[in-house]
């Protein structure tokens, strides 16, 4: 096949193209720190890299999830040791009250005061975070008790993914937190027995405010083992993450060195080809004929 010049010269353009693109992929590397920018450069590794990055994207909406939970969980937790002390401060009335030495006045001045620690108990029950209420289940966004503790709420927990297929309760419904547990009704009794007007009747309401105390305490050990849970979570979530970061730097990531000593490879062998061409395309007839 006879080449012309034509022919030739067009070769000639074409490597030269092919150099100049290897340099700007070199540079690239040397500015990006990265192998590769464009999955067409080396698809095996882009597909791992992409797959990683996925995998993060899912991490950065799990830790989204924790934080939420988290919130959830702080002010449950808040609410259970308020409860607690109302509680602790509802026996002392009791106990004191279911004595000899009580009156008929006192007793009416501590069913006063039993109303005030019920008041706050529903409040309590309808605490918010945010914009939504804590204790409602799944419907967040009415008061779930009414001022005589009557539960409204929903009975559904609300959950929350914290990890692919880990699902875990967000905090407990008001149902257990104050109908369940015996507190309302609990505290109720001691103040219908305080306005009776007998110490018996204070003395025997004892046990129902000892019984709520426990069960509180149960709630309490429950939003503490989530706490826990989500403390593992996090963990888990950072080592994946790294582990993630790292496959992804090993497969895309190059050093500056090896990126610059590539970048001086294809420089030089640029400058050669561009030299070796400079010969050839300047050779005259006569040069060819000699």
């Amino acid at each position: 096949m006879r080449v012309t010049n034509n022919m030739r010269q067009t070769q000639v353009l074409r490597d030269l193209q092919a150099g100049l693109a290897k340099l700007a992929d070199a540079q690239q590397q040397v500015a990006s720190g990265k192998r590769f920018t464009r999955p067409s450069q080396d698809p095996v590794a882009a597909a791992r890299v992409m797959q990683a990055d996925r995998a993060l994207r899912g991490i950065t909406q799990y830790r989204r999830n924790s934080t939420a939970v988290r919130v959830r969980v702080d002010a449950e937790e808040a609410t259970l040791n308020q409860l607690t002390d109302l509680l602790t401060r509802a026996k002392e009335l009791g106990v004191g009250q279911g004595s000899d030495t009580a009156t008929a006045a006192s007793r009416g001045e501590t069913a006063a005061e039993l109303d005030r620690i019920i008041e706050q108990v529903v409040a309590l029950g309808n605490t918010k975070v945010g914009s939504e209420y804590l204790f409602g289940g799944g419907q967040t966004s009415v008061p779930p008790f009414q001022a005589d503790g009557t539960y409204l709420g929903a009975d559904a927990v609300r959950q929350a993914e914290l990890a692919p297929g880990y699902v875990i309760d967000t905090n407990h419904t008001g149902r257990e937190l104050l109908e369940t547990s015996g507190v309302v009704s609990g505290l109720a009794a001691l103040r219908d027995a305080l306005r009776a007007g007998t110490a018996a009747g204070v003395a025997a309401t004892v046990g129902g405010i000892d019984s709520a105390f426990d069960q509180v305490q149960v709630l309490l050990a429950e939003t503490g083992a989530r706490s826990r849970q989500l403390d593992t979570v996090a963990e888990n979530l950072t080592a994946s993450e790294s582990t993630l970061t790292a496959a992804q730097v090993a497969d895309q990531g190059i050093s500056v060195e090896e990126a610059a000593t590539r970048m001086m490879s294809v420089q030089t062998a640029l400058q050669a080809a561009l030299t070796s061409t400079s010969k050839v395309i300047s050779m005259s007839l006569v040069d060819y004929l000699q």
